[in-house]
């Protein structure tokens, strides 16, 4: 099995209760059912306390839920009760491993930070160059070829639109178009269709408020990121990306192409990925513009480990995207291309 990491993966390590945030803070806790089986025979105060708070939620997943925003075992001092009286050894697979994620594709695993974690972010904003250079590089596309002639274009294709928001010779609102003119043709590849020009008959969207709608729409685990989003609304056609935000969210946009982009494989769908960072560019861009008034209520590294918390960490808010790409004239390509190209 090839195994392929980032360059800068190796750099985290958890700050535990020095972190501005917390992986035990609003989500719940999803408990594997190896580490349930131990748990079952833990005794004493913490073994009749995982007891009590180990339930199955509406997904039938076995999880501590959140209490007051907080994992139950989550102490006054911001550690774990079961990492300092069960050893770490002990931890479920999922606070095990987190910010660590390992995508299984078959012949081979990728393995990403996620920019949940405040410090994981904080790596990831300060690599230089494109850290994911050796993803879909000799090993992993010569294992793809043998196997599947698919998941080697979809590297191949994954490389191009990496090249493309990475060309700082462009504004990036228009990589972004570009980025996803280019997937709008290996779409109609992927369909058996042949590669066409873009149709000129559409609506450009007035306004980038229907953004902002949408995900205060979603389900959102943080007061001060609804107030937030709810505070630049009204103003959020008037708000430009400062050249500072667009360095950053570069790096955030390439996490998302290397995270997400392959999911193709299974949906058939590039675009879907596409989509997602041209939405988390016009929220996370506009958050940003709003809080450089205000003097940075929350850091600009901030707003975009909120952005992935609230939305990407959420399988209820990942679904709800996609339904409205779908739904929504709004979000097809042409009508993308020319909003991305009037506020640029």
């Amino acid at each position: 099995m090839t195994e392929i990491y980032p360059s800068f993966y190796s750099k985290f390590k958890c700050i535990a209760n020095l972190c501005e945030d917390s992986c035990c803070k609003d989500w719940d806790i999803d408990i594997d059912s190896e580490t349930e089986r131990f748990y079952m025979t833990v005794t004493g105060y913490t073994g009749d306390k995982i007891r009590k708070k180990l339930v199955t939620d509406e997904y039938d997943e076995r999880v501590f839920k959140a209490e007051g925003g907080r994992c139950p075992f989550w102490n006054s001092d911001m550690l774990c009760d079961i990492f300092i009286n069960l050893g770490e050894e002990h931890l479920s697979r999922t606070c095990d491993t987190f910010p660590r994620v390992k995508v299984n594709y078959g012949d081979f695993n990728e393995n990403l930070l996620s920019f949940a974690c405040p410090e994981a972010a904080r790596i990831m904003l300060r690599a230089d160059g494109n850290p994911y250079a050796d993803f879909g590089g000799k090993a992993e596309l010569e294992t793809a070829e043998e196997s599947d002639d698919l998941m080697s274009f979809l590297l191949k294709a994954r490389e191009r639109s990496a090249e493309i928001l990475l060309d700082s010779s462009l504004p990036f609102e228009y990589r972004l178009a570009d980025c996803l003119e280019f997937n709008a043709q290996v779409q109609k590849i992927i369909e058996g269709k042949e590669p066409a020009p873009l149709s000129d008959e559409f609506e450009t969207p007035d306004s980038v408020r229907f953004i902002f709608d949408m995900h205060l729409g979603f389900e959102i685990m943080s007061g001060r990121w609804r107030k937030a989003l709810e505070d630049v609304l009204q103003s959020a056609d008037a708000l430009k990306a400062s050249d500072d935000f667009v360095g950053d969210f570069k790096k955030f946009a390439l996490y998302y192409i290397y995270r997400y982009y392959l999911e193709a494989i299974h949906s058939g769908d590039v675009l879907y990925s596409l989509k997602r960072i041209v939405c988390a560019y016009i929220v996370t861009s506009r958050l940003d513009a709003d809080f450089a008034k205000k003097g940075y209520p929350l850091p600009r590294m901030r707003i975009l480990q909120r952005y992935s918390k609230e939305v990407e960490h959420s399988y209820d808010n990942t679904e709800a995207l996609n339904a409205e790409f779908d739904r929504d004239p709004r979000f097809g390509v042409e009508e993308l291309i020319a909003m991305l190209e009037a506020i640029a």
